[in-house]
């Protein structure tokens, strides 16, 4: 569940609203990373998604943007020529600056033709994708492949399995390619996962919707088997349906998170999900002190992914693992990879001022874990009373940069890296557990899955 790092450009620029902008923000500014330009007049932006000689006009409305940014902190250095800007609860900053000019690339439209769309597709991997090395492709051998096999006539379904094809060796969980064509919506995601991806070939040859194959798996497992089976019909829910908690075994915590945030209704701001998330959480610890549990299992071997602003979903994630902490820790180090100057930020946690519990923690992955949930396992594993246990997350740390091509096609790509304490770098990785344990057998995943956190709970 991802939202598009694109809304950055709007943080940089502007406040609650953007007719509030001073007039010393009036020109022309390019993040450094993250491929965004914004064009300011009176108050008025415009933003582009640039990439070397490549630069295509954003159509999302100011409206929106804005919305999604209001209450940024913004600060723009002594000489004008710099904007620093970091979103509700972020520790990450990021940094534009200022141009003299509109590049000559953004003052005429992209024609929208199999060519101009294969620049485009190209251009947006090439600036931005930092990891060809890690997947082991040559992306300039894949490139120059593939030019020689386009032609000026190919068709949008030719054109859409002709990029199929350049990314299908990308095994990474944050490249995906989604179009409209004629009435069908077609989708296409080189990694989704070993799980996922063995449902989703055996649906193909049924000739069942992949969405339909998974909700198949993934309902039963959340709404039965830990709900009934786990937790005995005795546990909590919460959060929209994404939170389940309880105790097992009399002094055993276990709690399950299908998401990292999407607590609070929909749309909320970063501040209404950070209420929700606290609120939430509180309920939880004090729900543990009362039981006197010597041990929580935190449960996130179906968690696919979280609320996203421009910071991602980190400050979420660092809400839930600080309810763990007993002192300030350094979880992780992220910057921008396709930045000339990365901005690296050292994210710590600091213990919650609400109830907590210190004692042994035991965080379960799954190659379906992924995204804000790689994200919140990252956070907790930096902590002493952390065990990470069970199969390797998805691989997909960053935040999702998502680009438009001249014909409306959405590609979405990574371009974050994610170092942990150890310095160790899991992106199109999955973070490897402490101690590796099947989750969800091919012949009885319910019941694998249920045996695996009862045995967690009787061991400790």
């Amino acid at each position: 569940m991802k939202r598009s790092i694109i809304f950055l450009s709007a943080i940089l620029f502007s406040t609650p609203s953007f007719s509030d902008l001073a007039p010393e923000f009036d020109g022309v500014w390019k993040t450094d990373g993250y491929g965004t330009l914004a064009e300011i007049k009176n108050g008025q932006v415009k933003f582009y998604q640039v990439a070397g000689e490549i630069c295509i006009a954003e159509t999302t409305t100011a409206d929106a943007l804005a919305a999604l940014v209001d209450n940024s902190q913004l600060v723009l250095a002594q000489d004008g020529q710099l904007a620093k800007v970091r979103l509700p609860f972020a520790q990450h900053e990021i940094r534009a600056q200022r141009l003299d000019t509109l590049p000559d690339a953004c003052q005429t439209p992209v024609e929208n033709t199999p060519e101009s769309n294969f620049e485009a597709f190209s251009a947006f991997l090439e600036n931005n994708y930092p990891f060809f090395a890690v997947q082991g492709v040559d992306w300039q051998t894949t490139l120059t492949n593939a030019r020689e096999k386009l032609r000026p006539d190919t068709s949008d379904r030719e054109l859409f399995e002709f990029f199929k094809g350049m990314i299908a060796p990308l095994r990474d969980g944050h490249i995906g390619l989604g179009a409209r064509i004629e009435n069908d919506y077609l989708r296409f995601e080189p990694h989704p996962g070993a799980k996922p991806e063995r449902l989703l070939l055996e649906a193909g040859k049924q000739g069942i919707r992949g969405q339909e194959a998974l909700d198949a798996f993934l309902q039963p497992l959340w709404f039965e088997t830990i709900r009934e089976t786990i937790l005995g019909g005795q546990g909590q829910i919460a959060g929209n349906q994404r939170i389940q908690y309880g105790i097992l075994n009399g002094d055993t915590g276990y709690l399950a998170l299908a998401t990292v945030g999407f607590y609070d209704q929909r749309d909320a701001s970063p501040q209404e999900e950070m209420a929700a998330t606290d609120a939430i959480m509180e309920e939880i610890m004090q729900t543990f002190q009362e039981a006197g549990v010597h041990s929580v299992i935190i449960d996130l071997s179906m968690n696919y992914g979280g609320y996203s602003n421009l910071d991602g979903y980190a400050f979420i994630a660092r809400a839930i693992a600080e309810r763990f902490a007993s002192k300030p820790v350094v979880a992780y180090t992220k910057y921008a990879a396709d930045a000339e100057n990365p901005v690296r930020t050292d994210v710590t946690l600091t213990p919650s001022n609400g109830t907590r519990f210190e004692g042994p923690v035991f965080v379960l992955t799954s190659n379906i874990t992924v995204h804000a949930g790689e994200i919140l396992t990252l956070s907790l594993r930096a902590l002493p009373n952390v065990t990470h246990v069970g199969e390797p997350t998805r691989g997909a740390l960053s935040d999702s940069l998502d680009r438009t091509l001249p014909n409306g096609w959405h590609l979405s790509l990574a371009n974050e890296v994610h170092v942990d304490r150890e310095g160790r770098f899991w992106e199109g990785r999955g973070i490897s557990p402490h101690i590796a344990m099947d989750v969800f057998k091919n012949a009885s995943p319910d019941e694998h899955h249920v045996d695996l956190v009862m045995k967690l709970a009787a061991q400790n």
